[in-house]
């Protein structure tokens, strides 16, 4: 490794240029594949988010805790699918029980008791889920959680956070990380489209509220009273790394939603089981309406979930009076399919138990430590920030709490970082500095150890560049 053990290095961008040249010595397979695959697929990857300069690291095959590229270069991953495997990669026991569903069908269109078996854990671990249906992915789960809250209010604006993710459908590709130029004054953002395709219509129905700034939410419902149906939020904003919610934000949210019989949404695709067993709602004590799930309630299979109470899930109906729908639509051939549930149950049930909780909670801890204790030897400005099995560094001494603090966030710098860790064999967390790591319950204190001395190898670095 020499990309960056040169004491020699002077600025970020050296840094990153040392590093992306080191890469691409060890990573040609990646780059030859890159090259073909563009040919074919745009971008040559499946989700935009996954390009990225100069090409992606192009995996053969995951096992454990590691993930293995082309090239045959093994990586220590903290990735984990943006955090989808908290069970980590091909968990024994719920691979034996998928491939056993294999056999018995992947595919049925109608009910089984592989339902039972997948929507009681969630209803056990969310008091504010009564009953459930299966998507396929989180932006199902918000794009219908939305809905929901529409057909039960009879309105149609949606309040959100201005710079939060929710999913690829139109409406949450409003300001989500928008340009600070475009996005106008913080006391009244202007919406922006994320992409070319969403009608210019689209944004009339989504106002603006900015996350940890209750009364940013309150003017808008006073403003637009007996409009709004639904506040959406990330109980923790997991766009922003790790940003959890302060001077009691959720609370507010709670009780401004029930002033202005408005439905409180939780976001819980990437906080679901992974703060706590029942999400950012156990973790922080807030109970919303209707939560939305995906990712690591599947252990890495393709599945969502929504769900909330009886009253509002019951809206959900395919009765037609003269040829109109009655209820919120909600359909789809994949839904609970049976693969996808058997791994739903066997997660929830045999694998994410409380003993792992403990272990991930406490190597979580250790993590997070190794890298305040490397910050402080190296003198980097920067502070770790965690929740449940997440983290995140950010290389700022200024504390983020909303999207508009994210201008304090270097995110050069935080790329130099980002790959000077994957030269080393770590994968600290998903590409870009807006993730955060997972702790899986495959992960060991070894790993953790190997983690933490590849940031002080690269952190002598950080520390010269940063001067």
């Amino acid at each position: 490794m020499t990309d960056t053990h040169s004491p020699h290095v002077t600025s970020t961008d050296e840094l990153l240029a040392r590093a992306y040249d080191q890469y691409q010595k060890r990573t040609s397979s990646s780059e030859a594949m890159a090259d073909e695959l563009r040919e074919i697929v745009p971008a040559g990857v499946c989700s935009t988010f996954r390009a990225y300069e100069p090409y992606p690291v192009h995996a053969r095959r995951a096992e454990g805790t590691s993930i293995i590229d082309v090239d045959g270069n093994e990586y220590l991953d903290f990735a984990l699918n943006n955090g989808t495997q908290l069970v980590g990669h091909t968990h024994q026991k719920l691979s034996a029980a998928v491939k056993e569903q294999i056999d018995d069908g992947t595919l049925y269109t109608r009910p089984s008791d592989l339902l039972e078996f997948a929507a009681q854990p969630l209803i056990d671990r969310w008091e504010a889920i009564e009953q459930v249906r299966f998507t396929n992915s989180g932006t199902e789960s918000v794009m219908h959680a939305m809905r929901l809250a529409r057909a039960a209010t009879g309105r149609e604006k949606i309040i959100r956070m201005e710079g939060a993710y929710h999913g690829a459908h139109d409406p949450a590709l409003v300001s989500k990380m928008p340009p600070v130029d475009r996005a106008g004054a913080a006391a009244d953002p202007t919406p922006v489209r994320e992409s070319q395709g969403i009608p210019e219509s689209v944004p009339e129905n989504i106002l603006l509220g900015q996350y940890n700034d209750a009364d940013s939410v309150e003017r808008l419902l006073r403003a637009h009273e007996g409009e709004v149906a639904g506040i959406l939020v990330e109980p923790a904003c997991f766009n922003l790394g790790v940003v959890e919610p302060e001077n009691c934000f959720l609370q507010r949210l709670r009780e401004l939603a029930d002033e202005f019989n408005a439905v409180l949404i939780f976001d819980e695709v990437k906080t679901g089981v992974k703060l706590s067993p029942g999400g950012g709602a156990e973790y922080y004590g807030i109970q919303p309406d209707l939560v939305a799930l995906a990712k690591a309630i599947g252990g890495g299979y393709p599945v969502g979930a929504f769900g909330g109470r009886r009253e509002l899930m019951s809206q959900i109906a395919a009765d037609l009076n003269e040829g109109v729908a009655t209820g919120a639509a909600h359909y789809g051939t994949y839904n609970g399919n049976p693969l996808s549930l058997r791994a739903v149950g066997v997660t929830l049930r045999e694998i994410l138990t409380d003993d792992a909780y403990d272990r991930v909670a406490e190597l979580a801890d250790r993590l997070a430590a190794g890298y305040r204790d490397v910050i402080d030897d190296a003198g980097l400005e920067g502070h770790v920030v965690t929740a449940g099995s997440q983290g995140m560094v950010y290389f700022t001494d200024e504390r983020i709490r909303t999207f508009r603090d994210w201008e304090h966030v270097d995110e050069e710098f935080h790329e130099a970082y980002w790959f000077g860790m994957l030269n080393r064999g770590v994968i600290p967390h998903p590409h870009d500095a807006s993730q955060q790591w997972t702790i899986s319950v495959q992960h060991t204190a070894d790993d953790i150890e190997v983690h933490v001395d590849a940031f002080a190898d690269l952190a002598t670095h950080l520390s010269a560049a940063q001067q």
